[in-house]
């Protein structure tokens, strides 16, 4: 696994990351960022810039802990920036706090950092061709991947780290494992690189939240075998994680001469290495550092401190000096350095152009070079995007815009009359709906206060109280319609958004309706009222005829009865 990778839930899409990576070794891909391999310098910087943690560092923690959990010989390898990052504890309680952990014991990278001073010495010595120190593995990437023409003017030698780990291997035996500790993310893959010298790195973020987690418990006295004493760096060695102090280490001196260049972070570094190839200056040693201020300011430090803070740390502590012994004659630390050049496909100008239409730059000034994409130019993101590790929608000016228009399009052509006022009644903006639906001699304009058309006593009641008012109808008997209007506040921007639908028509179809029922309301009034005079008049009739019946029946019975008497 390497050393950094991104924790795709927590990408935010932000681009800080490509922003701030020198070597745009970030690709996007559906909004979410991911490491380019062949192009990551291992510096670190996204790890520090990411605002939401998505970029993790996986170091060797796990594997140190089990070693020393299993009971193996387990030597430590510390930086030696170490005096800067554990300000409480001095150099005495550090390493017994660390023994305590288990380790078998802990010695001072700046033993192998002695070593390649020595030989940096020699080499400026005897060599026709400038020379490139190779301690930090952030530079010896830079070079190596972008700076090929350069890879034989590094140092052919270890850097203090190897160095160191394969004078423990020797002294502490094959079955050693041996750990180191330091601020540098690119020693991760460092040591994974070079098999059998350093097993495994932690970061000085790791010890310092190990020691925290652990309670303290005095190491008892370890016995070590007696040709395998712990060395002490030889005077200046410890100045290595600062600016210029590679230099100071094998010069003995303060003093840089005019051939003789110390460059710290990556930018600077770059400028360097462009103006050797372009042969603006011929130095005979470049000290290059890629963090800013040297070691000391390295990503994975656990305190937040500024770098003269730092320096002042190891200056103090580099002046006590020690004895090492010279293990330089009886040990080949010598490296040779490969080439492994970036080679990604560069467009065409038609192929960038086209690129750069599509995000609505047709012409050199519509080429913002804002830096929000994470690009130092439009061209730049252009040419990513051709390569596949860049997306069109990075373009922050392009999106703005297109959300813009998709919303003047929705505005532009709602049913609805839109219109936004300060809460001075002054009209902000308003879409042609509402221009045509309040279509008057006094035209709506912008800037113009909107009392000039219409009555604004909703309006200030939602401005006075901030309360929305949803669903009322108000007519406009000026205008001829009937309106339902929502009014809504935004106080944060002391706007308010009325939003106004023409119900006209359904106002009038519910006029229709109410008249339609009442006509016939009053005509099923009067049927009924004309369905009771019939039957009064009928009922009359009957009871007419029923009497005139009865009378002629009794006549017709006494008639009867009068006969059979007879």
């Amino acid at each position: 696994m390497k050393p950094i990778t991104t924790q795709k839930a927590n990408c935010k899409d932000c681009h800080r990351c490509v922003r701030s990576c020198p070597a745009k070794a970030i690709g996007i891909e559906k909004g979410e960022a991911r490491l380019l391999d062949n192009k990551c310098l291992l510096c670190g910087k996204c790890v520090v810039e990411c605002p939401q943690h998505a970029k993790q560092v996986v170091s060797d923690v796990g594997s140190v802990k089990a070693a020393v959990q299993d009971g193996r010989r387990v030597i430590m390898s510390i930086a030696p920036s170490f005096i800067s990052s554990f300000p409480n504890y001095n150099w005495a309680e550090l390493k017994e706090r660390i023994l305590a952990l288990g380790f078998y014991g802990v010695e001072e990278t700046a033993v192998g950092a002695g070593i390649v001073a020595q030989y940096y010495k020699s080499l400026l010595q005897t060599s026709e061709k400038p020379v490139i120190s190779a301690c930090c593995p952030v530079v010896v990437n830079l070079i190596r991947k972008y700076y090929p023409e350069l890879v034989d003017n590094l140092a052919d030698i270890m850097s203090p780290m190897l160095t160191h780990g394969k004078i423990m291997r020797e002294k502490y035996g094959p079955d050693t494992f041996i750990a180191f500790a330091g601020p540098c993310i690119a020693k991760i893959q460092e040591a994974r690189d070079v098999d059998s010298v350093v097993n495994g790195v932690i970061t000085f973020q790791d010890l310092a939240a190990w020691l925290e987690g652990t309670e303290f418990v005095t190491a008892p006295p370890i016995t070590l075998p007696e040709q395998s004493g712990i060395l002490t760096p030889v005077p200046g060695a410890r100045f290595f994680p600062i600016t210029g102090g590679i230099i100071k280490s094998f010069m003995g001196a303060d003093e840089i001469t005019a051939d003789i260049v110390a460059v710290d972070g990556i930018d600077e570094c770059i400028e360097v290495f462009a103006g050797v190839i372009k042969g603006e200056f011929h130095p005979r040693f470049i000290e290059a550092l890629a963090c800013s201020g040297g070691c000391v300011g390295g990503p994975a430090n656990p305190l937040k401190q500024s770098n003269a803070a730092r320096k002042m740390r190891v200056m103090e502590f580099a002046r006590q000096t020690g004895k090492s012994a010279d293990f330089a004659a009886n040990h080949n630390f010598r490296k040779q350095h490969r080439a492994v050049p970036v080679y990604l496909e560069v467009p065409t100008d038609e192929q960038i152009a086209e690129i750069l239409r599509k995000t609505g730059k047709i012409t050199a000034s519509d080429e913002k070079n804002c830096g929000a994409c994470g690009y130092n130019t439009c061209r730049e993101k252009a040419i990513a995007v051709y390569q596949g590790i860049a997306e069109t929608e990075m373009c922050v000016p392009y999106m703005r815009t297109k959300a813009e228009s998709f919303a003047n399009i929705i505005v532009d052509y709602s049913l609805n009359g839109i219109i936004v006022i300060d809460h001075n009644l002054i009209i902000q903006e308003f879409n042609p709906t509402a221009a045509q639906m309040f279509n008057t001699r006094i035209d709506m304009v912008k800037g113009s206060s909107l009392s000039r058309i219409l009555d604004c006593t909703d309006f200030i009641h939602v401005i006075n109280t901030g309360e929305k008012i949803i669903g009322k109808r108000v007519e406009y008997k000026q205008y001829g319609i009937v309106t339902e209007q929502k009014i809504i506040p935004v106080r944060e921007h002391g706007l308010v958004i009325a939003i106004i639908s023409d119900v006209t028509a359904e106002e009038k179809r519910a006029q229709e309706l109410q008249r339609m029922k009442l006509e016939t309301a009053e005509k099923a009034t009067e049927i009924i009222r004309k369905q009771m005079h019939v039957a009064q008049e009928i009922a009359g009739l009957l009871g007419e005829t029923t009497a005139e019946t009865k009378s002629a029946l009794l006549e017709l019975i006494w008639l009867l009865k009068d006969k059979e008497e007879k």
